[in-house]
């Protein structure tokens, strides 16, 4: 399935470059034959070609693979969360972090519930 993405998007940046499969093909060292597989994403890529074809069109790996280059985006992509989720998630974490580093006594209370929740989790 992911494969079928990825081709889509190169076809498209291929596209918008205004190269022919045979041009796109000579840059990044394949034939227009292989292009054409993974434009259909009929062939699973290895990440030398990705690689080839980021320093080919001037976008990022990242691009290519997962469609954005944001990485809220790509981990919400990959934990099939929205955008918010992810950024309501960050802010929490960064809640506990600033009250970890407030005082001692946030250290203590910290320290007792990580004790408790091991405790937790051994009795599972």
């Amino acid at each position: 399935m992911w494969e079928k993405q990825v081709g889509e998007r190169i076809s498209a940046l291929r596209r918008k470059r205004n190269l022919t499969r045979h041009e796109f093909g000579e840059l990044i060292g394949k034939s227009e034959q292989y292009v054409g597989r993974i434009e259909r994403g009929t062939h699973v890529i290895s990440g030398d070609v990705v690689k080839s074809i980021s320093d080919a069109i001037g976008v990022s790996a990242d691009y290519i693979i997962h469609g954005t280059d944001d990485p809220l985006e790509k981990i919400a992509l990959s934990k099939e969360l929205t955008r918010g989720q992810v950024q309501v998630t960050l802010d929490i974490v960064a809640g506990v972090v600033r009250f970890i580093n407030e005082e001692d006594g946030n250290n203590a209370l910290m320290k007792e519930a990580l004790r408790r929740s091991k405790e937790r989790g051994r009795a599972s």
